[in-house]
């Protein structure tokens, strides 16, 4: 009996491992292939997160100038990238198993149950594709993360481009006409 508890009880626990999932969303209508040049733009002004701002728009200047496109002044871009990261703090977890096996006559018992254990800081990651002329986005991508403890600027750097890479991965290369 407890051969068949063991695939089932490996399941359960590997569904909660999931990894970071992207949203992206963009404008069927919008033509991006026409465009060749960007111009990364943060308006946010946060004295508290500057040099991780900065880190995320050498990540996202790095991964766009790999697809293709020419970084240029943000006066002579054809589209404008832009990002914003929120952190909320504490966030509660509902991740957890409990598992409790019985036996009553010949019969075999079992109960499952989550909690809310522990809690973490969550980071959210969003990366704007907007036309400069209309202000209007035409593709979008979102990353929700736990966000751990980096100690060092190489550790901050590293986990940004992990994050940009993984956000700007669906956006299309530039076709070279």
């Amino acid at each position: 009996m407890y051969r068949y508890l063991l695939p089932f009880l490996l399941i359960l626990i590997l569904s909660g491992c999931s990894s970071k999932k992207v949203a992206v969303d963009y404008d069927p209508l919008f033509e991006i292939s026409s465009l060749s040049t960007f111009a990364v733009v943060n308006k946010n002004t946060n004295e508290l997160y500057l040099l991780d701002n900065k880190r995320i728009a050498e990540a996202i200047k790095y991964e766009m100038e790999s697809k293709g496109y020419r970084s240029v002044p943000e006066n002579e871009a054809e589209f404008h990238v832009s990002f914003h990261s929120i952190i909320r703090e504490d966030v509660p977890s509902n991740v957890g198993v409990g598992v409790g096996l019985g036996t009553f006559s010949s019969g075999l018992g079992l109960s499952l149950g989550t909690f809310r254990g522990f809690s973490s800081d969550e980071g959210t990651t969003l990366i704007n594709m907007l036309d400069p002329s209309t202000q209007k986005i035409f593709w979008y991508a979102t990353l929700k993360s736990k966000i751990k403890e980096l100690e060092s600027p190489q550790e901050r750097k590293e986990h940004f481009n992990k994050i940009v890479a993984t956000m700007l991965e669906e956006f299309p290369a530039h076709s070279s006409k």
